[in-house]
């Protein structure tokens, strides 16, 4: 049997890169899904390549910075389905590794694209999994703590980047707290360093024109090098299937050895 047969799924983020990535894996792993994403044209491509796998799937804009625009997302997307079995919070907003040039409307947009947005979702899907009586599984997207990029290891690095993913990390321990009794278990994914669009293109504006770079940049504190998507999308699957049943209040790594590597918290 597939690992989410007949789960009823909602992926905030998934226009491309991961996200995208995961809807369509849930959707072969027999969930059916609704997308959400601020990105219109693109979020509908995603919602056409689920639909091709047989599965229900649907499309709907969200701005996960408003929370109106997030109780509406959420509120569609359990009419369609019927209800909400697994969340999936992964929205990416660019940023650069500064501190003194970080004006208060980046800082701002940092904090409010991923912690605020992935706090909105949970207050939102909650509701919906309490009402359903059946527990869930939700699932926020963290970073892996390599070399000078991540939440915790360097955060002054990519300030508001880190600030954020930090603040992810806490939110899902305390929701994981407070909600998991009620059978709603939370946990997150932390990616190492994955060739997504949004990747590549922030790398080239800060100087880094190729793949070839950015490997020799990374690589060091790499050992299986950097990931793809569908790489992230299988930690993902694990935490919103019955396989993580036991699992709550977790950041799953899923970094191909970053934090085991030379700049990782693990190393001596």
């Amino acid at each position: 049997m597939a690992m989410l047969e007949n789960k009823r799924a909602l992926v905030i983020g998934a226009a491309s890169g991961i996200g995208r990535e995961t809807a369509c894996l849930f959707a072969r792993e027999g969930a059916d899904v609704v997308v959400a994403d601020i990105q219109i044209e693109l979020g509908q491509e995603t919602c056409g390549l689920i639909q091709e796998t047989g599965r229900k799937g649907d499309f709907v804009g969200v701005d996960v910075t408003d929370q109106t625009s997030v109780d509406s997302a959420v509120a569609h997307a359990a009419e369609f389905l019927g209800g909400i079995d697994v969340l999936v919070v992964t929205p990416f907003v660019g940023t650069a590794p500064v501190l003194m040039g970080l004006t208060q409307a980046d800082w701002d947009r940092q904090i409010s694209v991923m912690a605020t947005g992935t706090l909105f979702a949970f207050q939102a899907v909650i509701p919906q999994m309490q009402k359903q009586g059946s527990g869930g599984s939700m699932i926020a997207t963290s970073s892996a703590h390599f070399a000078d990029y991540g939440a915790m290891t360097h955060p002054a690095i990519i300030p508001g980047y880190g600030s954020g993913k930090a603040a992810v990390e806490l939110l899902v321990r305390s929701t994981a707290t407070l909600h998991s009794p009620e059978g709603i278990r939370v946990n997150a994914v932390m990616p190492g360093f994955t060739i997504t669009p949004g990747a590549v293109n922030l790398m080239k504006e800060n100087g880094v024109e190729d793949l070839a770079m950015i490997e020799a940049i990374l690589g060091h504190g790499m050992p299986m090098g950097s990931g793809k998507p569908e790489d992230v999308a299988e930690g993902f699957l694990f935490l919103a299937s019955d396989y993580a049943s036991y699992v709550t209040g977790y950041s799953l790594p899923v970094d191909g050895g970053s934090l085991a590597g030379a700049y990782g918290k693990l190393a001596p």
